[in-house]
Protein backbone atom coordinates (compact mmCIF):
# COMPACT_ATOMS: atom_id res chain seq x y z
CA UNK A 1 0.00 0.00 0.00
CA UNK A 2 2.77 2.34 0.98
CA UNK A 3 4.54 1.83 -2.45
CA UNK A 4 1.30 2.83 -4.16
CA UNK A 5 1.09 5.79 -2.80
CA UNK A 6 4.42 6.66 -3.26
CA UNK A 7 4.02 5.97 -7.33
CA UNK A 8 0.86 8.25 -6.87
CA UNK A 9 2.85 11.18 -5.12
CA UNK A 10 5.13 10.80 -7.79
CA UNK A 11 3.41 10.56 -10.39
CA UNK A 12 0.79 14.02 -9.27
CA UNK A 13 4.36 15.58 -8.38
CA UNK A 14 5.57 14.81 -12.17
CA UNK A 15 2.41 16.43 -13.89
CA UNK A 16 2.58 20.42 -15.04
CA UNK A 17 -0.19 22.61 -13.52
CA UNK A 18 0.62 25.95 -14.91
CA UNK A 19 -2.03 26.01 -16.77
CA UNK A 20 -4.76 25.02 -14.86
CA UNK A 21 -4.12 27.33 -11.73
CA UNK A 22 -7.27 26.53 -9.42
CA UNK A 23 -5.77 22.58 -10.20
CA UNK A 24 -2.35 23.64 -8.78
CA UNK A 25 -1.55 21.84 -5.31
CA UNK A 26 -0.18 24.37 -2.74
CA UNK A 27 3.08 23.67 -2.15
CA UNK A 28 3.70 25.79 0.61
CA UNK A 29 6.04 25.15 3.74
CA UNK A 30 4.63 24.81 7.47
CA UNK A 31 4.64 28.17 9.48
CA UNK A 32 7.53 27.99 11.74
CA UNK A 33 6.46 27.91 15.51
CA UNK A 34 8.90 27.77 18.52
CA UNK A 35 9.54 24.84 20.12
CA UNK A 36 7.34 22.84 22.25
CA UNK A 37 9.94 22.73 25.67
CA UNK A 38 9.41 24.76 28.42
CA UNK A 39 10.71 27.97 28.89
CA UNK A 40 10.82 27.31 32.63
CA UNK A 41 13.72 24.91 34.51
CA UNK A 42 13.45 24.39 37.51
CA UNK A 43 16.76 25.58 39.52
CA UNK A 44 18.45 23.36 41.69
CA UNK A 45 19.00 26.19 44.97
CA UNK A 46 16.77 28.48 46.76
CA UNK A 47 18.48 31.44 46.12
CA UNK A 48 17.24 34.07 43.58
CA UNK A 49 17.44 33.70 40.25
CA UNK A 50 20.74 36.32 39.00
CA UNK A 51 20.17 39.32 36.66
CA UNK A 52 22.04 37.31 33.39
CA UNK A 53 19.39 33.98 34.32
CA UNK A 54 16.32 36.37 33.93
CA UNK A 55 17.67 38.34 31.09
CA UNK A 56 18.37 35.13 29.61
CA UNK A 57 14.92 33.76 30.64
CA UNK A 58 13.76 36.81 28.94
CA UNK A 59 15.11 36.56 25.87
CA UNK A 60 14.06 33.07 25.13
CA UNK A 61 10.42 34.13 25.63
CA UNK A 62 11.09 36.91 23.12
CA UNK A 63 12.23 35.03 20.81
CA UNK A 64 9.51 32.60 21.13
CA UNK A 65 6.56 35.58 21.07
CA UNK A 66 8.62 36.77 17.83
CA UNK A 67 8.22 33.50 16.37
CA UNK A 68 5.06 32.88 16.89
CA UNK A 69 4.29 36.65 15.82
CA UNK A 70 5.77 35.57 12.24
CA UNK A 71 3.59 33.00 12.02
CA UNK A 72 0.30 34.41 12.48
CA UNK A 73 1.29 36.76 10.03
CA UNK A 74 2.45 34.66 7.85
CA UNK A 75 -0.97 32.53 8.26
CA UNK A 76 -2.90 35.83 7.66
CA UNK A 77 -1.12 36.56 4.75
CA UNK A 78 -2.15 33.00 3.38
CA UNK A 79 -5.87 33.84 4.64
CA UNK A 80 -6.15 36.68 2.77
CA UNK A 81 -4.68 35.36 -0.79
CA UNK A 82 -7.13 32.30 -0.07
CA UNK A 83 -10.08 34.75 0.84
CA UNK A 84 -8.77 36.72 -2.60
CA UNK A 85 -8.97 33.41 -4.66
CA UNK A 86 -12.60 32.70 -3.05
CA UNK A 87 -13.91 36.02 -4.08
CA UNK A 88 -12.82 35.40 -7.18
CA UNK A 89 -13.88 32.46 -8.18
CA UNK A 90 -17.43 33.91 -6.42
CA UNK A 91 -17.19 36.36 -8.98
CA UNK A 92 -16.98 34.12 -11.74
CA UNK A 93 -19.12 31.97 -10.40
CA UNK A 94 -21.84 34.80 -10.94
CA UNK A 95 -21.05 35.76 -13.93
CA UNK A 96 -21.40 32.49 -15.35
CA UNK A 97 -24.49 32.43 -13.43
CA UNK A 98 -25.88 35.27 -15.17
CA UNK A 99 -24.88 34.32 -18.43
CA UNK A 100 -26.55 31.25 -18.59
CA UNK A 101 -29.62 32.80 -17.36
CA UNK A 102 -29.46 35.30 -20.66
CA UNK A 103 -28.96 32.08 -22.73
CA UNK A 104 -31.80 30.63 -21.01
CA UNK A 105 -33.99 33.36 -20.93
CA UNK A 106 -32.73 33.62 -25.30
CA UNK A 107 -33.83 30.85 -26.01
CA UNK A 108 -37.24 30.50 -24.16
CA UNK A 109 -38.12 33.57 -26.60
CA UNK A 110 -37.09 31.81 -29.07
CA UNK A 111 -39.10 28.83 -28.50
CA UNK A 112 -42.22 31.40 -27.84
CA UNK A 113 -41.36 32.76 -31.72
CA UNK A 114 -41.76 29.67 -32.87
CA UNK A 115 -44.44 28.53 -31.20
CA UNK A 116 -46.10 32.19 -32.48
CA UNK A 117 -45.23 30.94 -36.38
CA UNK A 118 -46.52 27.70 -35.95
CA UNK A 119 -49.93 29.29 -35.36
CA UNK A 120 -49.66 31.44 -37.66
CA UNK A 121 -48.70 29.57 -40.61
CA UNK A 122 -51.85 27.54 -40.96
CA UNK A 123 -53.78 30.55 -40.45
CA UNK A 124 -52.05 32.38 -43.26
CA UNK A 125 -51.53 29.44 -45.80
CA UNK A 126 -53.66 29.15 -48.87
CA UNK A 127 -55.28 26.26 -50.77
CA UNK A 128 -55.52 26.30 -54.53
CA UNK A 129 -59.55 25.22 -55.50
CA UNK A 130 -61.40 25.37 -59.34
CA UNK A 131 -64.13 27.59 -59.62
CA UNK A 132 -65.98 29.48 -62.40
CA UNK A 133 -66.04 32.42 -63.20
CA UNK A 134 -69.00 34.75 -65.21
CA UNK A 135 -68.54 33.26 -68.76
CA UNK A 136 -68.92 29.47 -67.06
CA UNK A 137 -64.68 29.11 -67.72
CA UNK A 138 -62.64 26.87 -64.95
CA UNK A 139 -60.06 28.74 -62.87
CA UNK A 140 -58.01 28.57 -59.93
CA UNK A 141 -58.79 30.49 -56.98
CA UNK A 142 -57.00 30.85 -53.78
CA UNK A 143 -59.00 30.60 -51.24
CA UNK A 144 -58.05 30.02 -47.04
CA UNK A 145 -57.91 26.76 -46.04
CA UNK A 146 -60.80 24.84 -45.04
CA UNK A 147 -59.54 22.01 -42.77
CA UNK A 148 -60.09 23.13 -39.61
CA UNK A 149 -57.79 20.55 -37.94
CA UNK A 150 -55.07 22.50 -39.22
CA UNK A 151 -56.15 25.31 -38.47
CA UNK A 152 -56.89 24.67 -34.82
CA UNK A 153 -54.28 22.30 -34.10
CA UNK A 154 -51.16 24.76 -33.69
CA UNK A 155 -53.14 26.19 -31.03
CA UNK A 156 -52.49 23.51 -28.79
CA UNK A 157 -48.62 24.70 -28.80
CA UNK A 158 -49.96 27.21 -26.89
CA UNK A 159 -51.88 25.68 -24.32
CA UNK A 160 -48.88 24.93 -21.05
CA UNK A 161 -50.71 21.71 -20.53
CA UNK A 162 -50.01 19.95 -24.49
CA UNK A 163 -46.39 22.40 -25.21
CA UNK A 164 -44.32 20.72 -21.88
CA UNK A 165 -45.47 23.80 -20.05
CA UNK A 166 -46.01 24.22 -16.24
CA UNK A 167 -49.76 23.95 -16.74
CA UNK A 168 -52.06 23.47 -13.59
CA UNK A 169 -55.13 20.85 -14.73
CA UNK A 170 -53.29 18.50 -17.11
CA UNK A 171 -55.04 16.56 -19.48
CA UNK A 172 -58.46 16.03 -17.06
CA UNK A 173 -58.93 20.09 -15.31
CA UNK A 174 -58.96 23.40 -15.95
CA UNK A 175 -59.30 25.24 -19.09
CA UNK A 176 -57.76 22.11 -21.26
CA UNK A 177 -61.49 20.81 -20.90
CA UNK A 178 -62.67 23.63 -22.14
CA UNK A 179 -60.16 23.41 -25.00
CA UNK A 180 -60.61 20.00 -25.88
CA UNK A 181 -64.50 20.72 -26.10
CA UNK A 182 -64.32 23.67 -28.16
CA UNK A 183 -62.30 22.22 -30.48
CA UNK A 184 -64.46 18.73 -30.50
CA UNK A 185 -67.44 21.68 -31.33
CA UNK A 186 -65.09 23.59 -33.66
CA UNK A 187 -64.34 20.47 -35.51
CA UNK A 188 -68.30 18.59 -35.73
CA UNK A 189 -69.19 21.95 -37.44
CA UNK A 190 -68.88 21.93 -41.34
Amino acid sequence: MNGYSDDLDSLLDSLEYEEYEEAAPSRRSSVRTPSRQSSFTPRQTATPASQTQVQSAARNLDSKIETLSKAVQALETRTNSLSTAQDRQVALTRKEVADRRKSTDATRSDLQQTKMLAVLLPLLSQETTDATDDQGRPVKVLTQSQNQLTTLLPLLLLMPEYSGGEGKGGLGGGDSTMMMLLLVILLGRK
